[in-house]
């Protein structure tokens, strides 16, 4: 019985996995055409793309951290979007 439930729980959570590692995904950048009152420069973003290396902590970054940057600086007034 506990290798039923060790084997569904495997199965589930390798379904459910971030499918950030999609080759379409990975060329999604941050592209924004204007700033608002941000003090980030185009020099700044270049380079935000998801599957790319942030350099300051050595971490891969997702679409969820390049969406939420979008959505946090398009709150911030500048017109940004993942292309």
């Amino acid at each position: 019985m506990k290798k039923v439930l060790l084997t569904t729980l495997l199965i589930a959570s390798l379904i459910s996995c971030s499918k950030d590692d999609d080759p379409a995904a990975a060329s999604q950048c941050l592209v924004c055409s204007t700033f608002g009152e941000t003090d980030i420069t185009t020099s700044e973003l270049s380079g935000f793309c998801v599957g790319a290396t942030n350099p300051d902590t050595g971490e891969v970054i997702s679409l969820a951290s390049v969406t939420v940057y979008k959505d946090l600086l398009n709150l911030m007034g500048a017109t940004c979007t993942i292309e």
